[in-house]
């Protein structure tokens, strides 16, 4: 059972994460950065306990989604961001993550994106970096909003690949078990 000042300690650790992975949902630093400080008062004040960092964590993860979803709903009236399963992805992986250094998870992801094609970088600095919508991609590009989303998926799977690659031989050298 972890008290006040131990959840208070995690959640801090790992406040680069949770701010991160909120981000992803609500794509405002900001915003995220107002439901994670939401999400350390109702966790310090809860009434039920926490067994480990484990249950803290992904209580956190769970509630910040929750809690970003309705904000998004109440300003724009439906949620319009990342689907459901996309998020479910996005919360097994933080939670899996603890594997490798944050360095590393980068060193990795800059190395995968550097062997992207220049259209590929294009429609990545697009979608996440400009924050625009598919719609916008799509007409800037002057493709077919479907043919953007598959690339995008491809890309996705691609990076997803890579990145677990690099990471693995990361482990391999270092005679980590993986």
């Amino acid at each position: 059972m972890l008290n006040r000042e131990e959840i208070t300690t995690m959640l801090l650790a790992e406040r680069l994460s949770l701010t991160a992975f909120l981000a992803t949902i609500v794509r405002s630093y900001h915003l995220a950065e107002d439901i994670f400080q939401e999400l350390c008062v109702k966790c310090i004040v809860r009434e039920e306990v926490f067994e480990s960092k484990e249950h803290l964590l992904n209580w956190a993860r769970l509630a910040g989604k929750n809690r970003a979803i309705d904000l998004l709903r109440s300003r724009k009236g439906v949620y319009v961001g990342l689907d459901e399963k996309v998020l479910e992805t996005l919360s097994a992986s933080w939670s899996n993550s603890g594997e490798w250094s944050r360095k590393e998870r980068l060193d990795a992801l800059q190395c995968c994106l550097g062997k992207l094609s220049s259209s590929k970088r294009e429609i990545l600095h697009l979608r996440y970096f400009e924050g625009r919508s598919g719609t916008d991609v799509a007409e800037q590009l002057g493709r077919k909003l479907e043919t953007v989303y598959q690339t995008l998926a491809r890309i996705h799977k691609s990076l997803r690949e890579c990145v677990k690659t690099r990471l693995e031989g990361i482990g391999q050298q270092s005679g980590a078990i993986v």
